[in-house]
């Protein structure tokens, strides 16, 4: 083992579930430590003189307070009982993804900027997507929703709200681990604890990974332009993501500098005359203060009406609406 390597020593009795979530943690590409797992306290005691772990993962009924001088930052408790109330904690039986989560949040509070380990950056830079459009009601958080988890047979992909009072609850629901108003809080972080915090918090919707959407857009529209980019860069270079999706409102400010940071740009449009002259009129306004690359790299689409949008998870399994988006898609891969 190299000396420099970080190590997460899980230690639960419970050897089923210790190997199942040893399993996972290993296929979790980009975490910072090599994984091992104790079933007992000799097993543990033998591993920890030869080496120092950055953090040991305690089942609550296995931990003492002499594992505290085990590892180099404090146990974090893998609460199997229920009752653990302290801020170290996770709960054991929820969802892998979950615990992941819980492991990152609490790990990213533990270390300083000069001694967190980087994340380990995988792949290319991942293509940039934005959906914008002037019209208001136009499908356009639907089609961006959908464009991604159809985008997933192409690889890993990241969809971002950036609607202000975003109308869907599945978007929206961020509880402990954070909304894309509190990741906000970390744009101006060293990279190593914004990729630790912004791990902790991404959440998945039928394989499309998502961050919570800010509750209100005061938050958003409170970031410069600047601030997006290094915010959009970090998660493009060190993310492993094939695709990041920007769902993207006028509450963005700097809109057309986030515009012009896309690969390419669905415009979405409609067919009354409103519409059309809203559409008209934002193109002017590009020309008008140098945003042609913008315009050069839009691509219009006029959504069709469907009676009833299907839920987010639902079975894409065709349909006018898919259909389109399908086509639509043939554009940019």
């Amino acid at each position: 083992m190299k000396k420099q390597e970080k190590v997460l020593v899980l230690y639960d009795p419970d050897e089923e579930y210790s190997a199942l979530m040893c399993e996972y943690l290993l296929g979790c590409k980009g975490l910072p430590w090599k994984i091992v797992s104790c079933t007992d306290r000799k097993d543990l005691d033998v591993f920890c003189k030869g080496h120092m772990p950055d953090v040991i993962l305690s089942a609550a009924s296995m931990y003492d307070g002499s594992l505290d001088k085990l590892s180099k930052n404090k146990p974090i408790i893998l609460d199997d009982t229920g009752d653990v109330t302290c801020s170290d904690a996770v709960a054991k039986y929820q969802p892998a993804e979950d615990t992941l989560r819980g492991i990152l949040r609490i790990y990213s509070g533990y270390m300083s900027a000069e001694c967190m380990p980087e994340l380990l950056p995988e792949g290319e830079r991942s293509k940039l997507i934005g959906v914008f459009s002037p019209i208001r009601r136009c499908y356009q958080t639907t089609f961006s929703v959908f464009m991604g988890r159809l985008l997933l047979k192409k690889g890993k992909v990241l969809y971002l709200s950036f609607e202000f009072c975003e109308g869907c609850e599945e978007l929206t629901s961020g509880g402990k681990d954070g909304t894309l108003s509190d990741l906000i809080y970390f744009i101006k972080s060293p990279g190593p604890v914004f990729s630790m915090r912004f791990r902790s918090m991404i959440k998945t919707i039928a394989g499309l990974d998502y961050i919570p959407c800010a509750v209100s857009g005061t938050d958003i529209a409170d970031i410069p332009a600047t601030e997006w980019k290094t915010f959009l860069e970090r998660i493009c270079v060190l993310e492993n993501y094939s695709y990041v999706i920007l769902d993207l409102s006028e509450s963005v400010r700097g809109i057309f500098d986030v515009l012009r940071l896309c690969d390419c740009i669905f415009t979405i449009t409609g067919n009354d005359l409103i519409a059309k002259r809203k559409i008209e009129s934002y193109e002017n306004v590009l020309t008008l203060y140098d945003y042609d690359d913008v315009r050069g790299k839009s691509i219009k689409c006029n959504v069709p009406y469907v009676k009833r949008v299907p839920p987010f998870d639902s079975d894409l399994c065709g349909g006018e609406l898919i259909d389109f988006i399908s086509t639509q898609i043939g554009a940019i891969v």
